[in-house]
């Protein structure tokens, strides 16, 4: 509503200032018209004056002239004759009038009649305050496309990889962050940050599967910095995943000892101990998952779910192994969804139709009720 008035508004501006800018014409127009015998006679009065001061003309002639002048004048303004350069004059600024006037209906309503059926009038009022993610995004693709053209021409400048690649790893763009990565460690010395940084790329890659050489950068970069967190946060949970809890639990307890206590991964941290010493005690999954949720993190449940939901998606497109198939079958069960669980397993024995071959699933899902 507040659009259609501003509309109507500027348009009755523009408008009102078009007829009076037309309306002062036509009256200037028409006064010309109105005096132009007089103004035209005026003229040849002062030119008979000029004459007779200058010499050029006798007195007694420039009498006469002026007299033969005036019953001129008297004889047209009694036949109510114009001079001829004004005749036409105020027909003109008349048809100029209703040109203008014309026209200035025909673009109103072109104007609003297009918009009415090309436009979007009720699509809701979007201040800039209210756009600062779009034109941040813009800016932001802007700047990764120029520092991506001017990479092309210098590989070699290990400064733009550095801004390129935390910035393709917010945008899940893995491989390419994976790219980035390596030449920042071919371009510049070993860190065990730039090593837990190409793992986590990898790790992306695999959803969240850290073997294989991201594995190795994992332990490279732990051995690098004694002190390193994130290197080792990684590695306990490798080590948690692959039933290793004796090791998952030592690593665990190195993460925390670590901490101040107010970083965002100390609760997920303190879950991964759990499970652990519960496990390596002996104790039934269900006690260790029990000891797990103790710990109350919405955020590293929903960040497991995601990562298990990426591998379901990955296998059900792509395909995969038969051990990549096990574990989405083991997640879902840690993850309480049953229902889940069996829709993957069936999936796996499609995969995998030689029972010989998959004893080890097989065997999971018996023991988890799925038929």
């Amino acid at each position: 509503m507040v659009f259609w008035f501003l509309a109507f508004a500027v348009t009755a501006i523009v408008c009102a200032a078009l007829y009076y800018a037309v309306a002062g014409r036509a009256v200037k127009l028409a006064a010309a018209g109105e005096d132009a015998t007089t103004a035209h006679y005026r003229l040849q009065l002062q030119e008979i004056n000029t004459d007779i001061a200058s010499g050029r003309l006798p007195e007694a002639e420039g009498l006469a002239a002026k007299a033969e002048m005036a019953r001129e004048w008297l004889r047209q303004k009694g036949e109510g004759h114009a001079a001829p350069e004004a005749e036409a004059t105020p027909a003109t600024g008349q048809r100029d009038q209703a040109v203008v006037f014309a026209s200035i209906g025909v673009v109103a309503l072109l104007a609003f009649g297009t918009y009415y059926f090309l436009g979007t009038p009720q699509l809701p009022n979007q201040p800039l305050a209210g756009r600062a993610d779009v034109i941040a995004a813009n800016n932001l693709d802007a700047a990764v496309k120029k520092i991506e053209a001017q990479l092309v021409a210098t590989p070699d400048d290990v400064r733009g990889w550095a801004v390129l690649a935390p910035i393709y790893m917010r945008e899940q763009r893995f491989a390419d962050a994976e790219r980035a990565f390596r030449r920042i460690l071919v371009l510049s010395k070993p860190t065990a940050d730039n090593q837990t940084d190409l793992a986590e790329a990898l790790m992306m890659q695999q959803s969240g599967d850290a073997t294989g050489e991201a594995l190795t950068l994992l332990k490279a970069a732990a051995a690098l910095d004694p002190a390193h967190v994130r290197s080792r946060f990684y590695l306990a949970g490798e080590a948690t995943r692959t039933g290793d809890f004796a090791t998952a639990t030592g690593l665990w307890k190195q993460v925390l000892a670590s901490a101040r206590g107010d970083e965002p991964w100390v609760p997920t941290a303190r879950n991964g101990l759990a499970v652990a010493e519960a496990r390596a005690s002996g104790k039934p999954a269900a006690d260790a998952a029990a000891a797990a949720a103790s710990t109350n993190d919405p955020n590293q449940s929903a960040m497991i779910k995601g990562m298990v939901d990426g591998l379901s998606a990955r296998l059900e497109s792509q395909g995969g192994t038969l051990d990549e198939w096990t574990r989405l079958v083991r997640s879902r069960l840690v993850l309480g969804d049953a229902a889940a669980a069996q829709k993957a397993y069936d999936a796996a024995k499609l995969a995998y139709p030689d029972a010989s071959a998959r004893a080890d699933l097989d065997a999971l899902a018996t023991s988890k009720g799925l038929k």
